[in-house]
């Protein structure tokens, strides 16, 4: 019932009109759309990112938008405002997606990411997504709608990619699984044409690695709300917030998500089986050597990945839940759960 009347409030205060001589004293605001992620190949993902700037006490808003169907299929919205989403409306190639926060709580101002918005590349060709227009609401509940020309093009390629090879990976263990992923557009390499498969991984890299690899499932409408949700990097924030609102990533104790934080091999594994959704329940499966030390919040989830086949132990069998993960050990449990998910898909 509270999240009923929540956003009958929402579709409520949308609906207000504004006044007219307010809205003009203030700076006007702007709105635009930019990609964070443009797989331009056929059946993979591309994720677009609505900002605002000048923005003056946005404490809720409505976004319309535009999109080719004929080349691309609408996924899914996530918003990294604190609150709640109204589930998302689609219909003749338009958009409407809305959000709100709750309570007594100031809007935001200055430049503000609203919302993410991800769609899959279904066909060859041209294609493009336009933003039509932004319905504001402050925390006085005063309504104002600013109309938008912004829009991105892109070029669907065919589903084949180009093979991704990088200097230093020669004879690596992990060769072929690394340079998949990079041609999948899975993982990426560095402007020097090296890919450092030794060097380590923060939450953020990996939970970026992982979104682009699974399309997640919201389960609810309010997103996460981290402590340190300033800290994290503006690249990474839809990935991050779509994790979280699937399940896959949650905070710490303190509340605190540490973007910069380098994951361990323990974290690794759980985020992998949340994402593709392996059973908790697996004691038959083999255990690792060291299995008194992975910590309670990991076993189920460890020994469902290494069940699946996902995971491996190092030399003699050991896990080490708390070593920090390579780039190398990242690209390739990520690339077996994407061999996972869709197999299990295509059943």
């Amino acid at each position: 019932m509270k999240k009923k009347g929540l956003l009958f409030a929402l579709c409520l205060f949308l609906c207000i009109s504004f006044n007219p001589i307010q809205a003009m004293a203030a700076e006007s605001p702007s709105y635009s759309l930019s990609l964070t992620s443009n797989q331009t190949q056929v059946g993979s993902q591309v994720r677009v990112v609505v900002k605002g700037t000048q923005v003056t006490d946005l404490f809720g808003y409505e976004i319309r938008l535009s999109y080719d169907t004929t080349h691309l299929r609408f996924i899914k919205g996530t918003s990294p405002m604190n609150g709640f989403s109204v589930p998302a409306i689609v219909k003749e190639g338009q958009v409407i997606f809305a959000h709100t926060k709750v309570g007594k709580l100031p809007g935001d101002s200055g430049d503000v990411e609203l919302a993410s918005f991800t769609f899959e590349n279904l066909s060859e060709g041209p294609a493009e997504i336009k933003l039509i227009q932004v319905k504001e609401v402050t925390s006085a509940m005063q309504a104002a709608t600013v109309t938008s020309d912004s829009k991105l093009a892109m070029d669907i390629t065919p589903k084949q990619g180009v093979a991704i090879t990088f200097s230093d990976m020669a004879n690596h263990w992990a060769q072929k699984a690394v340079e998949r992923a990079a041609s999948l557009g899975i993982v990426n390499g560095y402007d020097d044409g090296t890919f450092q498969p030794d060097g380590k991984v923060t939450r953020a890299e990996f939970t970026a690695m992982l979104v682009r690899a699974i399309s997640l499932t919201s389960k609810d409408a309010q997103n996460m709300q981290f402590s340190d949700i300033n800290d994290i990097p503006q690249w990474a924030k839809a990935y991050i917030f779509e994790a979280a609102s699937a399940g896959v990533v949650t905070g710490y104790e303190d509340h605190s998500f540490g973007a910069d934080r380098l994951i361990s091999r323990a974290e690794m594994a759980v985020m992998v089986a949340r994402a593709i959704g392996l059973e908790s329940n697996s004691d038959e499966a083999d255990s690792f050597a060291d299995e008194d030390q992975i910590p309670a919040w990991a076993l189920q989830e460890i020994k469902a990945s290494r069940k699946a086949g996902l995971i491996q132990g190092r030399d003699n069998n050991y896990f080490v839940p708390d070593d920090q993960a390579t780039r190398a050990e990242a690209a390739v449990l990520i690339l077996a759960a994407y061999d996972n998910f869709q197999s299990a898909n295509e059943r």
